[in-house]
């Protein structure tokens, strides 16, 4: 954002439901008085597991999909089945859970309290002495679709006030023809583009605003939420739709045109035709439009979709910076509502495109503010990777690949929870691999306005990085389950048939790899669970009720059977070391060492500095230690000096200086990104 500073001056079917509504749902949830353990048998007896490679996985209707429903409701059709979110309470607990209780209570709780003013554009868009930036319209909406996710982590009823006090005052604020922005009639939309004005970022504030009504309307049913983000995109659609206007008639187009999203994402909720129809033309018209952009220069069109289709990688597109990635998100939607494959086509090549040219060692996305190609970038603004998880957890749902959630882990234990610092309050707006932490209300003062200190994009939009894990962290299909995040918790979800079930897991991880879990639920036919086994984890051990399993690392382990609360799982993930050795005609000497999703790094000292050299053989064997983080290694450098390894997320927090690319001369070639071999990251 310090570019933004520079601008800121069938009938058997029917038989089998019913059996299903009979059958199905007799025992209580959660039982406790199971007797013997039932399970579906193989041809062999044993217990049905078997390891799917999540993008050919076929569940028992022989399909390659499952039928998605965005919650609580779904009036139009969607052609493909895809894996769906129907968390109602993550019930986190563990470190993890401490650290996201904490940010809840000490920011979003209090955000109306210590921003009173956040609003005070929308309400009064005259006043002129509130030091506007061009994107001031998306700290609310970015504010609310993290509050919708924070509330499914406790559910907390405080939180649910704040939510709906977001909603009141939305509703206060919106205009009678519906438009839902902080400016005033002449300049809204692209009404004041000038030769000597760019516009302003209007459809894009927008479209963060409906959204985070909307996902608050699917968490908690509150209607007048669907209501304000209909009418403020019915708005949009009269005038750019009916008015044959282009999107990026606004300029700015990387972010206006996000609001695809949102019309495909109504397309689904009301069924109706209209908002298909503007989604579509928006990728297909507007997407190629040109426009006049601030930072090349140039008249250039982002044309996603064509590049894409050609095989180039994000970077190499007509406009690659990080806001882009929301208006990418509607290819996942329109792919899932026409089945036509280019969409999937598109949205597979701009993922792996991602993950191979600008996913950088700490999971976050990008270097500066956009995908560069650069690997090994300085650094990366907190909101890129914010839209990365967002743009990631989209194409989870339809790959079914495990490694796009293996990818998710990274960037959550890493950048994400990096990107907070002491606290968990604050969040920062640059993520370096080495360097130190600043708070953004400090970086981006100049986001700020009267009344709304802490306001810039990455304060914003931390939280939402924080909270989307639940929107990855179990995902269902059909009568399967996809477990993705391994933690001390106890998930509850319903199924498509809407019998209940609860995950509970037993773990200290990722401090070791030893994970318990059971199945409480209420329906007894069977029910598959995938385990996402990590590509990372070499050697791993599964075992149902004592009877070990067979697994592969980098796809999902599935066990079918009807579930007892007896029943235990215990998987116990491989914890060691492993690395990314740097390509050297990039970055000499360097490696990054991971256990597990952590990355490792070291505060720097008068006796350990970022040039201390390391031996592999020594970060080979390390030795867990009490400290103050996530994960405590003693290791030593290669000069005999003590040093403390510890996570990412806390060698930084306080403000101090840390390295994560160690320097070190390894016995490792270095793994060239591909989407068919092992990652980057799991170099032994």
């Amino acid at each position: 954002m310090k570019n933004r500073n520079r601008i800121l001056c069938g009938i058997v079917s029917i038989c089998l439901l019913i059996t299903a509504l009979f059958v199905g749902c007799n025992r209580a949830f959660p039982s406790e008085s199971a007797g013997t353990v039932s399970a579906t048998q193989s041809a062999t007896g044993g217990i049905d597991t078997t390891n799917t490679q999540a993008q050919t996985t076929q569940e028992e209707s022989g399909s390659a999909a499952e039928a998605v429903v965005p919650l609580p409701s779904q009036k139009g059709g969607n052609t493909v089945k895809i894996l769906e979110n129907r968390i109602t309470n993550l019930n986190l607990s563990g470190e993890v859970g401490r650290i996201l209780a904490a940010n809840e209570q000490n920011w979003v709780q209090k955000i109306l309290e210590d921003n009173p003013g956040l609003f005070e554009g929308f309400l009064n868009p005259q006043n002129g002495k509130i030091g506007k930036c061009m994107w001031h319209g998306e700290f609310p909406g970015k504010l609310l679709t993290g509050i919708a996710q924070t509330y499914l982590t406790h559910r907390d009823p405080e939180t649910q006030k704040v939510g709906d006090r977001f909603v009141e005052t939305f509703g206060k604020a919106q205009n009678e023809d519906g438009y839902l922005g902080p400016w005033k009639r002449n300049q809204q939309f692209e009404r004041d583009v000038s030769s000597s004005n760019l516009g302003k970022w209007d459809t894009w504030g927008q479209y963060h605003c409906i959204y985070g009504l909307y996902r608050w309307y699917q968490v908690t049913g509150n209607r007048q939420a669907l209501e304000i983000a209909q009418r403020a995109l019915d708005n949009i659609y009269d005038h750019f739709i009916t008015g044959n206007i282009s999107l990026v008639a606004q300029n700015w187009a990387e972010c206006n045109l996000a609001i695809g999203h949102a019309f495909a994402l109504f397309y689904e909720e009301t069924g109706e035709e209209k908002y298909l129809q503007a989604a579509e033309r928006i990728v297909n018209q507007d997407w190629k439009d040109t426009y006049l952009d601030f930072y090349s220069k140039t008249t250039l069109s982002c044309n996603w979709m064509d590049a894409a289709l050609a095989g180039k990688p994000y970077y190499a597109s007509g406009q690659p910076r990080w806001e882009g990635l929301y208006a990418l998100e509607t290819l996942a939607t329109l792919y899932r509502i026409t089945g036509k494959e280019e969409y999937n086509t598109a949205l597979a090549n701009l993922w792996w495109g991602m993950v191979q040219n600008d996913r950088h060692n700490t999971g976050s996305f990008g270097t500066g503010e956009g995908a560069t190609g650069n690997l090994y970038g300085a650094g990366s603004e907190t909101c890129n990777t914010v839209a990365w998880m967002a743009f990631s957890t989209d194409y989870l749902a339809i790959s079914r690949d495990s490694r796009v959630a293996d990818e998710l882990e990274l960037s959550f234990f890493n950048a994400t929870l990096g990107s907070l610092l002491d606290g968990e309050r604050n969040f920062t707006y640059m993520n370096n691999s080495d360097g130190t932490r600043e708070a953004a209300r400090i970086t981006l003062e100049g986001h700020s306005y009267l009344g709304a200190r802490d306001m810039s994009c990455c304060q914003a939009n931390g939280n939402r990085g924080l909270s989307q894990l639940t929107e990855w962290a179990l995902l269902s299909g059909g009568d399967s389950l996809y477990l993705n995040y391994y933690g001390q918790s106890g998930i509850e979800t319903r199924l498509e048939s809407g019998h209940r079930v609860e995950i509970a897991q037993e773990t200290e991880y990722p401090r070791n790899g030893q994970i318990r879990i059971r199945v409480n639920t209420d329906c007894e036919r069977v029910l598959t669970l995938n385990l996402r086994i990590p590509a990372w984890s070499v050697n791993t051990r599964l075992t149902v009720n004592g009877e070990e399993l067979s697994v592969c690392a980098g796809q999902y382990a599935s066990i079918s059977r009807v579930w007892s609360p007896d029943d235990t799982i215990e998987l116990v993930l491989d914890m060691a070391p492993h690395f990314w050795v740097s390509d050297q005609t990039t970055m000499s000497f360097r490696v990054s060492a991971y256990t597990g999703p952590i990355l490792l790094a070291f505060r720097t000292s008068d006796d350990v500095r970022a040039t201390s050299r390391f031996n592999v053989e020594d970060l080979r064997n390390l030795t867990a230690v009490p400290g103050d983080g996530l994960v405590n290694f003693a290791s030593r450098t290669a000069t005999e000096k003590d040093v403390m390894l510890t996570d990412y997320y806390t060698a930084g927090k306080h403000g101090e200086a840390y390295v994560s690319w160690l320097v070190c001369i390894s016995d490792m070639t270095p793994i060239k990104p591909d989407q068919n071999t092992v990652p980057i990251w799991c170099n032994r």
